[in-house]
């Protein structure tokens, strides 16, 4: 039940995470796009707006991680505000040093691919205090938008380290209620089975030492095979199976036991130990007080895209609403810890009618 991070929580970093080299190219080269299109909407001449726009923009993708190293060693000096606007001036400063550099670069190489080659377009490196400022001017805007991109990326990154931790959170309280109820499990088992076994001492002292032989082995297999969240169908059953064995040989011919399992379905992951305390309500509540013979039903079907576990049988039933007991209230609160909403517990009795316990859960990966 990991909380895994989901495309729609990346896409927020993926968007704003200014170190991918393929991000920057795509912000910088639209934003140079908009700017000639606004340019030749103006009637100037698309020659020129391709080198100044494109030409003054792009570096700046290559340029972002020299801002971005920048900013984390001022942000690591803890400087007040004026402090801090003035070693982002010193930032911008030492930025524009190769930036001026690339930007004369491009302007070289597209001039001597119009008039030819010559060591006279070399002047086109010597600083002049027109060119100087005219490159400067665009440094505070791009530089600016780099910081705001960066300080974005950053919480959008914080947001989705917080849904992480919240989902890890969420799945170990989770785990731990399970456990809880997986451990309220053991003991009322345990407390029935004696329970049965003690009423046989002093009658049927041979029944009940092989009575305490079988919930040996039943508690050994419940500690070796159910400590998990779930297990298989098959399992399941099996430790279902050993149960009613310790039940049948209390009640004798009073308790007929009929299975109704579809075998494609027996290697189906279930919660563990969801159909035993069913088995065992259908037991103490419904057929131990009936007078004569009773009949045990356990169902295992699929139903679409669900797997149907059923527990009926033809013993007293009992007015809706139902007593509120361990068996119930226990399989319903798993069911909604591992399933939520796509599982559910129904009950469909009545006095003298029987009982009816049926558990519907999706169907996993795991069916053959």
């Amino acid at each position: 039940m990991a909380d895994k991070p989901t495309n729609a929580r990346r896409m927020p970093g993926f968007l704003l995470s200014w170190d991918r080299l393929g991000f920057r190219l795509l912000v910088f080269g639209s934003l140079a796009l908009a700017w000639i299109l606004q340019g030749l909407l103006a009637g100037l001449p698309w020659q020129k707006l391709v080198v100044t726009e494109v030409g003054g923009l792009m570096p700046w993708a290559f340029l972002t991680p020299m801002v971005l190293s920048l900013d984390r060693r001022i942000q690591s000096q803890r400087l007040g505000p004026w402090g801090f606007l003035g070693a982002h001036l010193l930032g911008m400063v030492l930025v524009f040093v190769p930036y001026w550099l690339v930007l004369r670069t491009i302007s070289l190489i597209w001039k001597c691919s119009e008039s030819g080659w010559s060591v006279s377009q070399l002047a086109a490196y010597v600083p002049t205090t027109m060119n100087l400022i005219g490159a400067f001017l665009s440094v505070p805007f791009v530089y600016f938008v780099i910081l705001l991109g960066s300080a974005a990326m950053k919480q959008a990154q914080a947001r989705q380290d917080e849904e992480i931790q919240a989902g890890r959170l969420a799945h170990q309280l989770s785990d731990a209620r399970l456990a809880l109820l997986q451990r309220q499990l053991h003991p009322h088992f345990l407390f029935n089975a004696l329970q049965a076994i003690s009423t046989l001492l002093h009658r049927d002292p041979k029944t009940a030492d092989r009575l305490l032989v079988r919930l040996s082995s039943l508690l050994r297999a419940m500690l070796d095979e159910a400590s998990s969240q779930t297990l298989s169908l098959r399992t399941e059953l099996e430790l279902t199976r050993k149960y009613v064995d310790i039940e049948q040989v209390r009640f004798g011919d009073r308790l007929r036991v009929e299975w109704s399992v579809d075998d494609a379905l027996l290697d189906v992951q279930v919660p563990s130990l969801i159909v035993l305390p069913l088995v065992d309500n259908a037991i103490r509540h419904g057929l131990s007080a009936k007078i004569g013979p009773g009949r045990l039903t356990i169902g295992a079907a699929s139903d679409g895209s669900s797997l149907l576990l059923t527990v009926e049988d033809d013993g007293l039933g009992a007015t809706v609403p139902l007593r509120r007991g361990l068996g119930i209230d226990n399989t319903r609160e798993r069911l909604t810890a591992i399933y939520g909403e796509d599982a559910a517990l129904v009950v469909e009795t009545s006095p003298q009618g029987g009982f009816r316990a049926t558990i519907r859960i999706p169907l996993r990966e795991e069916r053959t």
